[in-house]
């Protein structure tokens, strides 16, 4: 047992795909992730950045790394298709990708940015959940597949007030 109470291999054998997953919150998933048995694909837009990750998952032995942005449908394709090559299936994914282009008042943004957060904190995660279950997610050994959305929180978000919505 882990000294956090939880099954220290309870991952064992088990593969994850990780969107954003090069640095910080996703970085950390995927080490906890090896950590406990998973072999991990991680992406991460940044290719050098990406590299340093994947060697400190422990190589390609338990870590493989596709650059790319996570709400283009190709690198979706492609990082999706070496999961299945390299490691032979898809337990888990981990739609870490988020942004915050635009900081301020709400309703002084232009709707373009309204349409970018919602192209990669909505429509990327959703079309990556599609992809993942189409290509096997969920029938493995395991039974059902697991899947999870993070990004910017509401707690993150600037009060409604200071967003011109008192």
């Amino acid at each position: 047992m882990a000294s956090d109470g939880l099954d220290a291999r309870r991952h064992e054998g088990s593969v994850a795909v990780l969107t954003a997953a090069s640095r910080g919150i996703g970085l950390a998933t995927a080490q906890r992730l090896v950590r406990e048995g998973a072999r991990v694909v991680i992406t991460g837009r940044k290719p050098q950045a990406l590299a340093l990750a994947v060697e400190s998952l422990g190589s390609e032995d338990h870590a493989v790394g596709v650059a790319g942005h996570a709400a283009d449908g190709d690198h979706q394709d492609q990082t999706l298709d070496t999961a299945l090559r390299h490691f032979g299936r898809i337990d888990a994914l981990v739609n870490n990708a988020g942004i915050n282009p635009a900081y301020g008042p709400l309703l002084d943004s232009d709707i373009d940015v309204g349409r970018t957060v919602l192209e990669v904190n909505v429509l990327a995660a959703f079309a990556w959940t599609q992809k993942a279950v189409r290509a096997g997610l969920g029938t493995g050994p395991g039974g059902g597949g697991r899947s999870s959305t993070s990004g910017p929180s509401p707690a993150s978000a600037p009060p409604a007030s200071s967003a011109g919505m008192a």
